[in-house]
């Protein structure tokens, strides 16, 4: 089996370890390799016939559109994210998927793996795995919105992603899309920002630039977050981005 052969393999066993090795070589057999340069579309939001993607390496972003044609986004995710799990049921996708880095993924017809998985239980157990840990995965983040201040979020989110939201000009993450990945108002990014520069927190840079200045600080800011620890991904691959 060549390398790519061989790394497409792994990492399906990895994702779904209890599908059986006829399912693992179908699903290898069947999926294609999509590799995309850093700011460029992955999936199109409302794309038609959907498409399941695996996550091999890269950084990729979810995205919502506006009808006047603002977007924001709404989760990065990293190598072993499983993507279009909704789309299982034939529908068209609801996010759009972009590269923030250079990028590789599995990809299949949705219709394609529904068929596979109806074929193999444990495949389909897998799955509900997934499901589940993405509802924990949701339940945990209402929880942090009802629970935790405003700023604590929004700490979290640079502190977790800091390899993107930092640099002097144009990071990865502008500072126009930190409210909806910290679930936080345009608005009170702003005054929150205000607040930390005037602290020596951080400092914004023209319109999209930001550095900073006081990790140990920043971290204070998101201890509030400790309290509430997110769910276990069990035998999960990492969702992590990586930088």
């Amino acid at each position: 089996m060549s390398p790519p052969d061989s790394i497409t393999v792994e990492a399906i066993t990895r994702t779904w370890p209890m599908a059986s090795r006829e399912t693992v070589d179908r699903l290898a057999s069947t999926s294609s390799i999509v590799e995309k340069k850093a700011n460029s579309t992955i999936v199109a939001e409302g794309e038609d016939p959907p498409r399941i993607g695996l996550v091999l390496s890269g950084t990729v972003v979810a995205t919502w559109s506006a009808a006047d044609g603002r977007i924001v986004h709404v989760g990065l995710y990293g190598s072993g994210q499983f993507l279009g799990m909704t789309t299982l049921t034939g529908e068209p996708t609801t996010t759009g998927v972009d590269a923030v880095t250079k990028v590789t993924v599995l990809m299949w017809p949705s219709h394609e793996f529904r068929a596979i998985a109806n074929a193999d239980p444990a495949l389909s157990l897998d799955l509900l795995d997934h499901l589940v840990y993405g509802t924990q995965l949701l339940v945990y983040l209402i929880r942090l919105r009802m629970f935790t201040p405003a700023a604590s979020r929004l700490a979290g989110i640079l502190l977790r992603y800091e390899a993107f939201c930092f640099a002097p000009e144009a990071p990865v993450v502008a500072r126009g899309q930190l409210s909806a990945l910290a679930g936080v108002t345009p608005q009170m990014v702003s005054r929150i920002f205000r607040k930390w520069e005037a602290s020596g927190i951080v400092r914004r840079v023209g319109g999209s630039g930001l550095e900073l200045l006081d990790r140990a600080a920043l971290e204070h800011e998101a201890a509030p977050l400790n309290d509430f620890p997110p769910p276990e991904p069990s035998h999960l691959a990492s969702m992590s981005p990586r930088p």
